[in-house]
């Protein structure tokens, strides 16, 4: 169409020049086409592109809400969707503990029998970060709590379990040890253990999900399972990355956090799953060093460079406290927090020394 315009614009100057040299008088009306044909033509070339909006998709999955945000092409869309959910449902596969088939559920079973499992990659991933980054946390993370877990039996929790059953439970947390032969890995739980990887598995699902579709060819995009994100790229409109976090006691305000230069962050709050028995708050986030509910912290959030990392810290924050979860976040690399916590019934927060100037609590609204 510009070109037909340009074609159309050199017709009227011929005319407009026959015209000159036949009727002196009709010279401003052919200048006002002539202008008025340029300004088509200039508006034509210079108008703006269309702003490339992000392909969105909600499934559930993980036992929670996913969401996956890709700037592609719409007609790359629904099969790049389709591989990113199909790795997130396989790794839930691996480590659901709500299915008989998993992997998770045959380690488990082979507890106390002095049988090794043979373990996947992925499942191998999980459980050295998971025992790594526990022992960092000097305990505060344990992914052998799973009797505690299962005796406390959030979300479905209404009540307190006896003290006599959560100290029989917390006498059933051994370790896990991690073999390898011939090139392949095994696991070999202890009598009466019983692996939990909720804290893990998650994020480790959308750090697999990113993966894929950055092999893919993803330039840009953010996945966003029950509060675990990853994003990566710069978004075609040139708009920054920028998240809220929500306030633990007043949800309808939110904290305005700029992009720190990590891929992952992830929130543990008291918030989340808890019911109230005599008039106190009894929450999911369990210290496994005293089987009950963490009570140094109201929620913790934590930047990283992979969910997993995030979401296994997130809850290690959360369990420690502002003091020592934050002297562990600094003695990790690439790794900020933030923790609310309560102090004489005054809601207080804490960031680490990386966070500073990226968290806006004066964006609060």
């Amino acid at each position: 169409m510009i070109w037909r315009l340009y074609l159309s614009s050199r017709r009227w100057c011929a005319a407009a020049t026959s015209i000159l040299l036949a009727v002196d008088g009709v010279l401003m009306m052919v200048r006002v086409v002539l202008v008025v044909g340029s300004i088509l033509l200039v508006l034509l070339l210079v108008r703006p592109q269309q702003t490339h909006k992000p392909c969105v998709e909600r499934r559930i999955a993980l036992g929670t809400l996913v969401e996956i945000k890709l700037y592609v092409d719409p007609e790359r869309a629904n099969l790049l969707m389709d591989s990113a959910y199909g790795q997130i449902t396989y790794i839930d596969s691996l480590m659901s503990h709500y299915t008989t088939t998993s992997e998770l559920y045959r380690i488990n079973a082979a507890a106390g029998t002095d049988r090794a499992v043979a373990c996947s990659a992925e499942m191998t991933q999980v459980l050295g970060r998971s025992v790594y980054l526990g022992q960092m946390a000097d305990g505060a993370f344990d992914i052998t709590l799973g009797a505690l877990t299962r005796l406390w039996n959030f979300p479905e929790a209404t009540q307190v379990p006896a003290a006599a059953a959560i100290s029989a439970a917390l006498g059933e947390q051994r370790g896990v040890m991690l073999e390898w032969h011939a090139g392949r890995s095994y696991v070999r739980l202890a009598m009466d253990a019983r692996l939990d990887l909720g804290a893990a598995a998650k994020g480790f699902a959308v750090d697999q999900a990113a993966t894929q579709l950055r092999q893919a060819g993803v330039v840009c995009g953010m996945i966003e399972a029950g509060g675990d994100i990853y994003f990566w790229g710069s978004k075609p409109d040139g708009e920054p990355w920028r998240f809220g976090i929500q306030h633990p006691r007043q949800p309808q305000q939110i904290i305005q956090v700029d992009d720190m230069g990590l891929a992952a962050l992830a929130t543990s709050g008291d918030y989340e799953q808890f019911f109230t028995y005599d008039g106190e708050r009894f929450h999911h986030l369990l210290d496994p060093r005293t089987g009950y509910p963490g009570r140094k912290a109201i929620s913790a959030t934590v930047w990283a460079t992979t969910a997993m990392d995030a979401d296994i810290l997130a809850t290690a924050v959360f369990v420690l406290g502002p003091e020592a979860g934050l002297k562990l976040i600094e003695t990790l690399p690439q790794t900020e927090a933030l923790v609310f916590f309560d102090r004489d019934g005054t809601v207080q927060h804490q960031v680490s020394s990386g966070a500073v100037g990226y968290v806006h609590f004066n964006a609060v609204q």
